[in-house]
């Protein structure tokens, strides 16, 4: 019996994901561990082909599929302790700070056509609910917040 491509895909998954899960504390860190020191070593050409992939693999994505994959970012950030979701800000903070000006703009207008579609897509019922939590926000900043949100929105991140 041949399996599909599709299948084949799916049962290699199915398979990683066993196997991850039947993996213990220490082995998902030597294995953390080892994907972090083969990044560390690939050249900058390599390590750009890896972003082409993944960027074109996400591109080919169906709505569903990514879909499944921003459900499983939320439910694994919601899991995360107090002390691992600062790590991650820090580590984000870290990686923008070392951002040239073209990727900051870059992500700037990215952030910006999200917010746009996103905006675009709500119910009449949330962009009323959007609305009020903006004017509740806006309304308990101190007058230096409110200050900097006017006159330079977004400039010094």
């Amino acid at each position: 019996m041949k399996l599909s491509p599709e299948e084949r895909k799916e049962r290699i998954k199915e398979y990683n994901k066993r196997r991850y899960q039947n993996m213990t504390e220490e082995q998902k860190e030597e294995l953390k561990e080892y994907t972090k020191r083969r990044y560390q070593n690939m050249t900058e050409e390599q390590k750009e082909e890896l972003k082409e992939y993944n960027r074109r693999r996400y591109q080919n994505m169906t709505e569903e599929q990514k879909e499944e994959r921003r459900e499983y970012y939320r439910r694994r950030y919601q899991n995360m302790t107090e002390e691992q979701k600062e790590e991650l800000k820090e580590y984000n903070r870290r990686r923008y700070q070392y951002m040239t000006e073209e990727q900051k703009e870059e992500r700037r207008n990215q952030f910006k056509e999200y917010t746009k579609r996103r905006y675009q897509n709500m119910t009449e019922e949330q962009k009323e609910e959007l609305k009020e939590y903006n004017r509740r926000r806006y309304q308990y900043m101190t007058e230096e917040q409110k200050n900097k949100t006017i006159t330079s929105p977004k400039t010094n991140q």
